[in-house]
């Protein structure tokens, strides 16, 4: 037996169990206080793919205190996988442990700690966790005793344990056992208040606490971003439909409401032309990835509508200035701190924001542009430039899963 820590976020949880789900393991358990709709479709994939090969995959999952969907668990009974659920009728008795369960023909491992399947527990909280590795069969006896003990959570029973069905979710529902999972991502996560709503912090105080970098998660999968992308477009269609003759409306197809907008740590994009004559020094975001991430670009809370008569036109803009803080992963010392224009042009649907210390950096065509809301005491905005050549390029590609319409440009959230 060989016993290993996971210390998070130097060593990332999350990206351990995905590298462990690769690995085709013949019995897999989750057991988890918390669960996040955003976290569990990064595992989708390989859980049914486990599932094709006669895996053996099981969820233990708690809902006290918000931490669990009706989204989460409404997803997860569409994989016709085996979902325990643990509550204790009495406040006060909530189901808290976090465990994870891998068995192969030649060797098992536990790992068990503080993380939960969430996007903070799997990827950016500060976490500590136990790695506890086996080698079968030599060992069988230790690792069965470390699942006997562990059995309560494993496999739990008695009057507080309920196998997940359809009626039974739709008892949780109709009796408000769940929050929705907008409502459980605002009591996981404090930092999503709307900057409007936070206090001023340009009061001149020195900030309270430091940080230190962290590296963000793994691109969230193609396929969740598709789905809201369709999602996306459907809002579009009916808006635009809205003001048709209703013999002009289209059918509209059908669309999963069950997602929510996700709250990412980065937003990746190839960028556009930064440089010529008639370059103003500013960047297009795709409209699909700001209506993706809304809370994540402050729209439409943070934004004041202004018109702008031109040439006997009224040119109507949504503006937001925060402050920015841009460098380059070639010379990370070089911060540019500045308040950086964002904002809509209505009359052509167009987003945009300054790029000028971008430009000032090299910045041009096809080079990859990292950007987090970071909402510091100096800055809401880091905007990092990965140029073609460095180090970063490649990976930070490979993080751009979606195609802009009309281009060869790509984006993608982490």
């Amino acid at each position: 037996m060989k016993v290993e820590y996971v210390v998070q976020p130097d060593n990332q949880l999350g990206r351990i169990l995905l590298e462990l789900l690769e690995t085709s393991p013949k019995r897999v358990v989750f057991v988890s206080a918390f669960v996040s709709l955003q976290t569990i479709m990064r595992i989708k994939d390989r859980i049914l793919h486990l599932l094709q090969e006669d895996s053996q995959i099981r969820f233990v999952l708690g809902i006290d205190l918000g931490g669990t969907s009706q989204e989460v668990l409404k997803e997860l009974l569409g994989w016709n996988v085996d979902v325990c659920i643990v509550k204790h009728r009495i406040p006060r008795h909530t189901f808290h442990p976090k465990l994870y369960v891998f068995e192969w023909e030649n060797n098992a491992e536990i790992l068990i700690g503080s993380n939960n399947i969430t996007e903070g527990g799997f990827f950016g909280n500060y976490e500590g966790s136990a790695r506890i590795k086996y080698k079968l069969p030599d060992e069988s006896d230790q690792y069965q005793l470390a699942c006997t003990e562990l059995a309560r959570f494993i496999n739990p029973s008695g009057p507080i344990a309920y196998n997940l069905n359809e009626a039974f979710l739709l008892e949780l529902i109709s009796r408000y056992e769940l929050p929705t999972e907008t409502q459980a991502q605002r009591s996981r996560d404090v930092s999503r208040i709307p900057l409007s709503s936070r206090p001023n912090t340009k009061d001149g105080l020195e900030p309270l606490f430091g940080v230190e970098e962290i590296t963000p998660p793994p691109p969230l999968p193609a396929e969740l971003l598709d789905r809201l992308i369709t999602r996306v477009r459907h809002r579009r269609r009916v808006v635009q439909a809205s003001s048709a003759p209703a013999a002009e409306i289209p059918a509209q197809p059908a669309v999963d409401e069950s997602l929510i907008d996700p709250f990412p740590a980065a937003f990746y994009m190839t960028l556009p032309t930064l440089q010529g004559e008639n370059i103003p020094g500013e960047a297009r975001i795709p409209l699909e990835a700001i209506e993706l991430a809304r809370e994540f670009w402050g729209w439409q809370d943070e934004y004041t509508r202004d018109i702008s008569p031109r040439a006997g036109r009224e040119r109507v803009y949504w503006n937001w200035r925060p402050t920015w803080r841009f460098w380059s992963v070639e010379t990370p010392t070089n911060i540019i701190v500045q308040e950086v224009r964002m904002y809509m042009y209505e009359n052509s649907s167009d987003f945009r924001f300054y790029v000028r210390p971008l430009v000032n950096a090299g910045g041009d065509l096809g080079d990859v542009v990292r950007i987090r809301r970071i909402a510091s005491s100096d800055a809401e905005y880091e905007c990092v430039l990965a140029r073609r050549e460095t180090p970063e390029y490649d990976s930070w590609l490979n993080c751009c899963t979606q195609p802009v319409r009309n281009s060869t440009r790509r984006f993608g959230y982490a």
